[in-house]
Formats: C-alpha cells, sequence, structure tokens
C-alpha cells in the first residue's frame, strides 16, 4: 500500500511466484492465515487492472481499431499496454465515477462470492458460535477481559521479541531458518494437528471443545497456537496472523467462561476475546470487526464497549505517557 501511494502503481510482475509460495505454506500446514498473500494478490492484480483500463481509456481510437484477436492478445499481455494514474490528466469527475465504481465492484465481489459458496456447497468462513443470553448487570466482566488482554498482549509481544533475539544468528541462512520452521510444522502436525492452519477450518467445533475440555487443555491450546503462529513467522513460512490470533483469543474466551459457571457463556468469550485480539494484533478495528462476525448482534453492545475502553487507554492515556517519555 505504501508503494502504491508513492508510485501510484505497484510492481506486480512477482504475483503468482508470491501465490505459489503462499500456497506451499498453507499446504504444510504452517499455522498462519491465508489473508494476507490473497490480498496482496488482489491489491496488485486490480493495480495491474486498473493500468490496463487506464490505457485504454487514453488510447482508445486504437483500441478501437484493434480486431478481436488483437483485443484478446492486448488484455493478456502481462506487463505491456498499462498506464499509471497521473492526477494531471485525470477526468474532473474522476472521484465521482471512482466511487460509484468502487461500491458497484465491492457488491459484485459479495455476490459473487456468496453465489459461488453456495453453489459449490462450500461452508461460510465466518461460524456463528452460538446464541447469547446476556444481562446488563454482567458488564463489570469487561475489566478483567481488558486485563487478561493486556496480560496476554504484553506476553505475546515479549516472546516474539524473545524468539527474534534467538534466531538473530540464522537471520541470513533462510534455508536453515525454513528447515527449522519445517520441523516445527511436522511437530505439530504429529501431536497437536488441530492447531495446524489459521484455525479457521477448526472454529465451528470450538463450542463444543471450549465447554468439555479442562481450562487447563484449553489454556495450553491458546498459548501454543501463538507459539506457532510466531514459529512460522520467524523461520519463513509466513502468512497472515488475524485468525489464528482470533482462535487464540476464542480460546482465551471459554478458559475464562470456567472460572465464572453462573454468567452467559459467549458473553465472557466475546469480550475476552476481543481484548486478547485487539492486543495480540496491535489493532482495534481490524480484528473487533472479524470478532462481531463470530458472536450475534446482541452482544456487539459489549464488543462496542470493550472496543471504546481500548481506543480510549492506548490513544488518551497510554499514547500521552508515551510521548511525554520521549520528549524527556
Amino acid at each position: 500500500m505504501s508503494e502504491l501511494k508513492l508510485n501510484k502503481t505497484v510492481d506486480y510482475s512477482g504475483v503468482f511466484k508470491n501465490l505459489l509460495a503462499a500456497l506451499v505454506v498453507l499446504v504444510f500446514g504452517a499455522g498462519v492465515g491465508p489473508e494476507a498473500a490473497l490480498l496482496s494478490a488482489i491489491i496488485a492484480l486490480s493495480v495491474r487492472q486498473a493500468d490496463k483500463l487506464r490505457y485504454i481509456y487514453f488510447q482508445f481510437g486504437s483500441w478501437e481499431e484493434l480486431s478481436f484477436l488483437g483485443k484478446i492478445k492486448f488484455i493478456l499481455s502481462p506487463f505491456k499496454y498499462t498506464q499509471t494514474y497521473d492526477a494531471d490528466v485525470a477526468p474532473a469527475d474522476g472521484k465521482k465515477i471512482k466511487m460509484i465504481a468502487n461500491s458497484v465492484f465491492i457488491l459484485n465481489g459479495l455476490v459473487v462470492f456468496f453465489t459461488l459458496n453456495k453453489a459449490m456447497g462450500h461452508p461460510s468462513f465466518i461460524t456463528r458460535l452460538g446464541e447469547s443470553n446476556w444481562v446488563l448487570q454482567n458488564i463489570w466482566l469487561v475489566v478483567p477481559a481488558l486485563i487478561i488482554g493486556a496480560v496476554v498482549g504484553l506476553g505475546y509481544k515479549y516472546f516474539s521479541k524473545l524468539l527474534s533475539l534467538i534466531i538473530k544468528p540464522l537471520k541470513n541462512h533462510q534455508a536453515v531458518l525454513t528447515l527449522i520452521g519445517a520441523a516445527f510444522i511436522y511437530l505439530f502436525v504429529v501431536e497437536t494437528p488441530r492447531l495446524l492452519f489459521s484455525g479457521q477450518t477448526f472454529m465451528h467445533l470450538i463450542p463444543t471443545f471450549g465447554t468439555d475440555q479442562a481450562w487447563q487443555t484449553l489454556l495450553v491450546a491458546a498459548l501454543l497456537k501463538l507459539v506457532f503462529l510466531q514459529l512460522c513467522l520467524q523461520t519463513g513460512w509466513i502468512g497472515g496472523d488475524i485468525f489464528p490470533a482470533i482462535f487464540s483469543a476464542v480460546l482465551f474466551g471459554f478458559v475464562t467462561a470456567q472460572f465464572f459457571p453462573g454468567i452467559d457463556t459467549l458473553f465472557i468469550v466475546a469480550v475476552v476475546a476481543t481484548s486478547c485480539s485487539t492486543q495480540i494484533l496491535d489493532s482495534i478495528w481490524v480484528p473487533v470487526i472479524f470478532i462481531a462476525l463470530f458472536f450475534p448482534m446482541n452482544l456487539w453492545p459489549a464488543i462496542a464497549v470493550v472496543l471504546l475502553l481500548e481506543w480510549i487507554i492506548k490513544n488518551k492515556i497510554l499514547a500521552p505517557r508515551k510521548n511525554k517519555l520521549s520528549q524527556m
């Protein structure tokens, strides 16, 4: 995205090589999500398509003169006949057209996605974790949820830094790091296969798993998922971290719920998972959007309260203190 903002285009020559690398990473069972590789490929190919369409727009006379086969050859040419965005020659009403076109493209993408999912019999990538009958009197549980999230987030960051220091001598030996990562993946394949991949495929079983297993088992699974994520990322088996983080955060929620048997389980899971995911990913909006999709709508107000408190703590309490320390 930085490259796109700076140069008004991106280098999309390596997009298929990157997709192949991501395919290898995911097929081997690395504990990462596909969203990073897929999103980067979509951005690159979309920019290429825009560069192609822009060239046709400004060279429309030459385009019309081409034969049908000539137009096909023109379109399929991988890197020729493209034109980068230039504000000086862009149409005056371009912003309005862009807004309308983007809305149509988004709607088209959603319709095609859900239509193909239904036609092919694929399950939804979002799994509802159940129903909730929480009451407002239990909103005080947001406070321990924030504390749990802060502890998990700090632990994850310190482990990441520690692991980075351990493998620092091997940073220039990627082949060795890849083999080490492969060894850890194999270990997880043998010992804990349910923790492979992003965790999304196992998400629909979590409500049963989370209530049937002892809290110690759930805690170990949640911690191992984060350890596995960092082992993959730092040894070169890279991918998205959103789904693995949410998977682990939901497990932390079920761990916490076992200590409050008289309170709605899914309410506890929702507030703890929201707090943990925002801390693990060091972001508020992206994980919360994903978290909300897994829970019923009547829990969204509770999730919003956690989100608001996280934002206040991060931007109104911690950020000013960091600025003061940096100025001293």
